[in-house]
């Protein structure tokens, strides 16, 4: 083993990456369990898996919404470039891997008992399937970007190739939109039944994953030259 202390820079920048990952986390989770557990009175025993699930799917919305905000609203490491695609790469990376983790439970849980709303009788109705579709499908397109954040992807790709990688991201995130307002927008539409007044966590969601969508929208007006 090396007596050379470790550098300095990497240590430092995965201690901060880890700590967007860590709030998002905490901050879902305690969104989850109040809302559900607390208030509308979930059993603990569906903690583990039902609510530990749509926290893990609000937490990969929030990783990946900032990865793509990082630089356009979120103004943080501005002099140091090199700091900041390491944590975007980290956020996307990590959005990532919660959304695969929260596919993964939620074909776990797919039934009728869980998701009624999901089935007529034994077989998926129209919502059902809207849902799980765009679900596979931003998922799909996620995989394009994080594929492409890997170590030494980059330069293998070419720049181009890689941006153009890179920006399927918002494609993904509008199929994302799409599995979070088929999956909840009519729990949306009747706040008087939210409990504790807290919106469901699909629309939570699905502003988050608006944000980034609304951001390049802006950004792109902005670059538009005057007379268009």
């Amino acid at each position: 083993m090396s007596s050379n202390p470790a550098p300095e820079g990497p240590v430092l920048r995965r201690s901060h990456c880890h700590l967007w990952l860590l709030a998002a986390i905490a901050f879902s989770l305690a969104y989850a369990v109040l809302r559900y557990n607390v208030l509308k009175g979930v059993e603990w025993e569906h903690f583990p898996l039902y609510i530990v699930n749509k926290a893990t799917s609000l937490s990969a919305v929030i990783l990946l919404a900032s990865s793509y905000l990082v630089g356009r609203w979120i103004k943080v490491f501005e002099d140091d470039p090199e700091k900041r695609l390491v944590l975007v790469k980290f956020l996307g990376l990590g959005g990532f891997a919660l959304a695969a983790l929260h596919a993964v439970m939620s074909l776990t849980l797919l039934s009728p008992d869980y998701y009624p709303k999901f089935f007529a009788e034994t077989k998926m109705n129209l919502t059902g399937e809207i849902t799980m579709l765009f679900g596979v499908l931003g998922l799909f397109w996620m995989a394009s970007p994080a594929l492409s954040s890997l170590p030494n992807m980059q330069p293998a790709l070419g720049k181009r190739l890689w941006l153009r990688s890179q920006r399927i991201g918002y494609l993904a995130l509008s199929m994302t939109g799409i599995h979070l307002f088929a999956m909840g927008f009519k729990g949306w539409l009747t706040p008087n039944e939210w409990p504790g007044g807290m919106p469901p966590i699909t629309m939570v969601g699905f502003a988050v994953v608006v944000l980034p969508l609304a951001a390049k929208l802006i950004t792109k007006e902005r670059a538009r030259p005057a007379g268009d």
